[in-house]
């Protein structure tokens, strides 16, 4: 028994070591100098060759996005590419290992004017049998249409190299990143959202590079690559497109951007680059310590602090009446009632009948800091599974105190509900929403 415990012990350390080795660049001291690469990585309309160059080291090299090691191709010479390939290096040189080098070379790819996104990743981290992330495995329940257990689920980090290439073809990010899943149900669909991350270990700490030109943040922690959600395989831009009709609007929102990805070489789809819900996606937007906020989602699921203060306002709703000034003027010290008015209207306007379960809402921890809330994933928005959607009276849906558990239970409509009951805020409300619908959300400007 002791000698069982001690092998599997063992087994485990050298697990944890070769992943390490495999996943994480060595430190400054122990790394070799860069391998230099002839050519650049980036689009050409030929096949090319390139050396690679690591002087008094050995090189070995993959073209199918596993990691090199000494177990994959030597470099012997010029390496022949004739179609879109990632080229992955590692040099040895003694007991010294350099990191991993990787360069994307796309070959004749049709002309674009999008953003392009190139992930290098061992394939059978993604696509094993047993335990690739992009399918079932062994422990998915099929009788159940979430599929619960399969491998796609899984919140584990992956180490990939990502490349981001501007419109122009100039690569502005180029490092090993973490890389995960990301997303509810759109999980199931054959196209995945992905999350990538910058961290101080793999090389970089953020992506340092405007994304989403010079309006929007200039530096992110975390990205998504998302497939559309809800709306994949419909029109493929239903979020996106919403939330630019609110663009200057009082309300935290993700940027967005239009991007080809590829996968080891292999085109993979149409993808929006997005900003990923976070304290670092707040701080990026408000003067807001990220390590100093309140952050939220559904009913009181918490992702950042404490969800006691939140909890005090929903008793205090709960046992007031908000008709009388007084007691209306309280609320509004502790929730930006101007955000949570543009928020509901705003999905109403849309008609977005899974709001219900797509809720984020912030406060910064200081004696003023107020609830604010964050619009983002409105894809059943816009009729996504309703033909008929603009006979629906989505003000009744959004205000019902009966609604089922889902898509609208009661504590979803609970807040505008009790705010409706003051006549200063229902008269702000209906004016506001009337502006709106004759300017953001005008004919003209929707359908444009």
């Amino acid at each position: 028994m002791k000698n069982s415990i001690l092998t599997a012990g063992i087994l485990l350390i050298l697990t944890i070591r070769i992943f390490a080795q495999n996943n994480v660049p060595p430190s400054d001291e122990e790394a070799l100098p860069s391998i230099e690469f002839s050519l650049e990585g980036g689009f050409y309309e030929v096949p090319l060759s390139v050396e690679l160059y690591a002087p008094g080291a050995k090189i070995y090299y993959t073209l199918d996005g596993r990691l090199p090691s000494k177990y994959t191709n030597r470099y012997r010479g010029a390496i022949t590419i004739e179609d879109t390939k990632v080229l992955r290096a590692i040099a040895y040189e003694g007991d010294q290992v350099s990191p991993v080098f990787s360069q994307t070379y796309f070959i004749d790819e049709p002309a674009t004017d999008l953003a392009v996104v190139s992930i290098s990743v061992s394939p059978r981290l993604l696509f094993d049998p047993a335990k690739g992330l992009f399918v079932q495995g062994n422990n998915a329940i099929d009788t159940l249409w979430k599929k619960p257990g399969a491998n796609f689920w899984s919140r584990r980090e992956l180490a990939a190299n990502i490349e981001l290439f501007e419109s122009d073809g100039r690569c502005v990010y180029r490092n090993l990143s973490g890389f995960r899943l990301f997303g509810g149900m759109s999980r199931l669909f054959p196209q995945k959202s992905m999350a990538i991350v910058a961290r101080k270990r793999y090389g970089k700490k953020r992506f340092d590079h405007p994304i989403f030109g010079e309006q929007g943040l200039k530096k992110f922690k975390f990205l998504v690559l998302r497939n559309s959600g809800s709306d994949f395989g419909k029109s493929h831009f239903r979020d996106a497109m919403m939330t630019a009709l609110v663009d200057d609007w009082d309300m935290e929102k993700q940027d967005f951007r239009p991007a080809h990805v590829y996968i080891n070489g292999n085109y993979w789809g149409l993808f929006h680059i997005r900003e990923k819900v976070n304290r670092y996606f707040i701080a990026g937007h408000q003067e807001v310590d990220k390590d100093s906020l309140d952050l939220l989602e559904h009913q009181y699921v918490r992702k950042r602090g404490s969800k006691r203060h939140y909890l005090r306002l929903m008793d205090y709703l709960e046992q007031h009446d908000l008709s009388k000034p007084e007691h209306y003027a309280y609320v509004e010290s502790q929730m930006d009632i101007d955000n949570f008015m543009n928020y509901q209207i705003a999905q109403i306007y849309f008609d977005n009948r899974d709001a219900g379960g797509n809720i984020k809402y912030w406060r910064p921890q200081t004696p003023n800091g107020r609830w604010r809330w964050i619009l983002y994933d409105t894809d059943w928005g816009f009729g996504l599974h309703d033909p008929k959607a603009y006979r629906h009276n989505a003000l009744a849906f959004h205000t019902k105190p009966n609604g089922p558990v889902w898509p609208n239970p009661p504590w979803s409509t609970f807040i505008l509900r009790k705010l409706l009951e003051n006549p200063t805020f229902r008269q702000t409300f209906v004016n506001r929403f009337a502006d709106h619908l004759n300017v953001s959300f005008s004919e003209a400007r929707v359908m444009n």
